[in-house]
């Protein structure tokens, strides 16, 4: 059981380290330079290309969000069709650091912090039942 919690215990910190990495970039988005894009193709979300000191990259992200939280491209679809059609010039906001990592909109929903403290209590729990957790001994049953 013990093997158990500390498994359980590792999954929800990495995905606790990887959900606050994505809102720390999602929440920074908004101070991120800007470049000339274009909509070229539309898969549930708006494809879009845009050049960054002469390369060109590709994205997909329209909000911030969806670093986080890829459910959000699906319910934001239909709206997302009408905003961003095909051919449309749009401005994008570029990671200066991995240019590749971008997104349209930069308004940051804060309640990704509400899932970041949810594993981050079910990781402590995880780990205190691994440190304080009975600890089974079947050699016990035989009268050693």
């Amino acid at each position: 059981m013990r093997v158990v919690l500390l498994f359980v215990f590792s999954i929800l910190v990495l995905f606790a380290v990887f959900t606050t990495i994505e809102a720390w970039h999602a929440q920074d988005s908004h101070n991120w330079p800007t470049a000339k894009g274009t909509v070229t193709a539309f898969y549930e979300t708006p494809n879009y290309t845009y050049l960054v000191g002469g390369k060109k990259y590709a994205g997909s992200y329209v909000s911030c969000n969806e670093f986080f939280s890829r459910n959000e491209a699906i319910r934001n679809s239909a709206k997302y069709a009408v905003r961003y059609p095909l051919e449309a010039q749009v401005s994008v906001y570029y990671n200066p650091r991995n240019p590749a990592l971008s997104a349209l909109e930069t308004k940051f929903d804060p309640h990704v912090f509400i899932d970041i403290a949810f594993f981050v209590l079910m990781a402590g729990v995880c780990l205190l039942g691994f440190l304080f957790g009975r600890q089974r001994r079947p050699w016990r049953l035989f009268g050693f």
